[in-house]
């Protein structure tokens, strides 16, 4: 990659927001992790893990306590009182429940997925029960002293433990009666034990963890102690067991995550022994899972973290939100930056003009400028204003017209900027406005928005001075599962839609007849796409999947380009940190630059024989060669941490959007504090 002028973007700070709970659909793969804010991510872990989709917060749904999954339902409790099913599909809420006893803390689904077991604020266990038409409320076993905070069902669905304050219960499901009682006494007599978290074997040994640091383990047929550990110095927050349930990983305040292993002693009796130790966290771990033999970790730092031996890995994810969170108006040198609950318009900064050779640092003759902060506010269930969650942002070429979804619809702006008398008109007159779009993208010609409902199709607008009119209804609803891509290429002729299921189709602009018809769909493969660009040059498609595969498809030809056949070949690794954005250096149409968390990947399709071995180094640039085959090289720039986006805006200009590790770790409560040896 040749020399160019770096917009190092450094003011896009997203507050972190933590970590509350995990859970794994072993069958698909994928992990529901929620946040402090009450949205939801479904990442796929098949092979390179990535954000899949995301679920917004709303005023409706503001509090996550639990999470789990019911065959290939996903459901939340929260604060609020309801039991919430999502679909995940239209990425909003599906069907909402009233639980018995106010706030619902915790939720469990047995392993036939035909009931469903919550436990409430006021002592109540609700039971329901999983039908084909729905899910409905059956009963609630007898009321108990205090809120229920944790259970778990058996492996047979009959019994359930749950944990509360000085107390674990195990309850008989089809009586709804408990049938032992199994204090856990206290470290301070006017300080009492809170059961943070339960989890139960095949052989109904109950495990718990507690607010004195205690990892208990207990036969559930008889309602006594087997053995007692004095594993943390703080609260145990969460356990999760091995799929062969010998070994054991446990967490919480004290952020240390301790392995456990059954062993079987000489007498023949089995008995957990203390293993491992991992310090990944520095800050509250709430939640932990384990697939296969990689255990993911994530907590009050609102890192995601992946780590398995052998080999010794630790990879973290920041949390910074699914792309596109950055876009950029490259006529008009603006960004417009997404937020969790609001977005920002920035006018980017304008270097003074230096020698064509200088390389370092440009001051500035005019700096980043903040022009626009737009949100939407709703009364919430206390009827005070808060804001709605973004689903997602749009901005044209031209930086002129403006667009971000709620989950209550669409909201479309023109952006008239002077520095004396800006002016924002709001399009009143949108179709379809009510209804919420899962992605939206202008035309370069900026004469068109094509957004996508979430009820299905794709709308295509025609933009006139400060309307727009529903030009075209494109037919989709056969063809896809969840929209996740919208991409329109450089010169407006050709539309690429892609979803989670890899189907990917294209439309192309007929002039003649003023809309868009159906061109081509791509081979379907059998993993699901990361990110996909077209080439403002060639509009060749590029499409990296989950497993790392990357192909180039020429949409004029309607094939595979050579190169993308010869990279199938190569010996091209599965990547650990999931590909973000792909985009192309506009002087050389034979580069395509991929960009992760913290590395930006160069690909050379055409490199002659006498130069792929030869690679530039600049003092602002750490290169490195990854690979190099016939007719293509692959190097390497490690500058960035925490990387959010990167694209190209003119000939000479690329624009790198950083979050600094530091700011988020500015904005971290304090950590558990320890004495450590040496150290007052």
């Amino acid at each position: 990659m040749t020399h160019c002028k770096v917009h190092n973007v450094r003011f896009y700070n997203p507050e972190p927001q933590p970590i509350r709970c995990m859970k794994i659909h072993y069958n698909t793969k994928k992990l529901a992790l929620s946040r402090s804010d009450a949205s939801v991510e479904i990442w796929n872990l098949q092979n390179t893990w990535f954000l899949e989709k995301s679920i917004v917060p709303t005023t409706e749904n503001f509090s996550i306590e639990d999470l789990a999954w019911c065959d290939n339902r996903l459901l939340s409790v929260g604060l609020h009182g309801l039991l919430v099913e999502y679909n995940l599909s239209k990425l909003c809420l599906e069907n909402r429940w009233a639980v018995t006893g106010e706030a619902a803390f915790c939720l469990d689904v047995n392993k036939t997925n035909t009931k469903i077991a919550i436990g409430t604020e006021q002592g109540y266990l609700n039971i329901f029960t999983v039908k084909e038409d729905g899910i409905y409320f059956k009963k609630f076993l007898d009321k108990q002293e205090g809120r229920i905070i944790s259970l778990k069902f058996d492996s047979t669905g009959e019994f359930i433990a749950s944990g509360s304050i000085d107390a674990i219960r195990v309850w008989n499901v089809e009586t709804g009666h408990a049938i032992h009682k199994m204090t856990t006494g206290r470290s301070e007599a006017n300080k009492p034990t809170i059961v943070w978290c339960i989890n139960i074997t095949d052989d109904f040994t109950i495990i718990s963890g507690d607010s004195r640091g205690k990892l208990t383990f207990w036969d559930g047929k008889i309602g006594a102690q087997i053995e007692s550990y004095q594993s943390h110095k703080a609260d145990i927050l969460t356990i999760c067991l091995s799929s062969n349930q010998s070994s054991l990983y446990c967490a919480g305040v004290d952020p240390n995550i301790i392995n456990y292993e059954k062993i079987t002693i000489k007498s023949g009796a089995p008995k957990w022994v203390r293993s491992i130790q991992r310090k990944i966290h520095e800050h509250d771990v709430n939640a932990l899972v384990l697939l296969e033999n990689k255990l993911y970790s994530g907590g009050a730092d609102s890192y995601l973290a992946c780590s398995f031996h052998p080999p010794k890995t630790l990879l973290k994810l920041p949390p910074i939100l699914q792309n596109p969170c950055v876009q950029l108006a490259p006529a008009a040198k603006r960004l417009l930056l997404r937020y969790p609950k609001h977005i920002e318009l920035w006018n980017l900064g304008k270097s003074k003009d230096v020698d064509v050779n200088y390389r370092g640092l440009l001051s500035l003759n005019n700096e980043p400028k903040k022009l626009l902060e737009l949100k939407r506010v709703m009364k919430n269930y206390e009827n005070e204003e808060d804001s709605e969650g973004i689903i997602c942002t749009a901005i044209s070429k031209d930086g002129t017209w403006i667009l971000y979804s709620t989950i209550q619809g669409v909201n479309l702006f023109q952006f008239i900027y002077n520095e004396e008398n800006p002016i924002l008109l709001k399009v009143d007159n949108l179709e379809h406005k009510n209804i919420p779009c899962l992605c939206a993208a202008f035309t370069s010609n900026n004469k068109q928005l094509i957004t996508c409902p979430n009820s299905g199709n794709l709308l295509v607008y025609q933009l006139l001075e400060n309307k727009a009119s529903l030009l075209q209804t494109i037919e989709t609803s056969n063809s896809f599962e969840c929209i996740t891509f919208l991409n329109i290429s450089t010169c407006s002729n050709y539309l690429v839609v892609g979803d989670t299921k890899s189907n990917i189709l294209t439309w192309k602009w007929n002039g003649k007849k003023n809309e868009w018809l159906k061109y081509c769909k791509l081979p379907r493969y059998k993993s699901p796409p990361m990110v996909m660009a077209l080439h403002p040059k060639t509009t060749n498609l590029v499409v990296v999947y989950s497993d790392s595969k990357l192909i180039e498809y020429d949409l004029k030809k309607k094939e595979y380009t050579n190169f993308s056949n010869e990279f199938e070949k190569s010996d091209w690794k599965s990547r650990l940190y999931p590909i973000r954005n792909i985009t192309f250096d506009p002087r050389n149409k034979n580069n395509i630059i991929l960009q992760d968390d913290s590395n930006i990947i160069v690909i050379n399709k055409n490199l002659s024989t006498n130069k792929k071995n030869k690679i530039a180094r600049t003092n602002s640039e750490e290169n490195s060669l990854e690979k190099s085959s016939e007719g293509f090289e692959i190097s390497l720039v490690k500058k960035y941490k925490h990387l959010a986006h990167l694209e190209w805006m003119e000939e000479d200009e690329l624009v790198a959007v950083e979050v600094s590790p530091l700011t988020i770790m500015e904005q971290l409560p304090p950590a558990f504090f320890q004495n450590t040896f040496g150290k007052k």
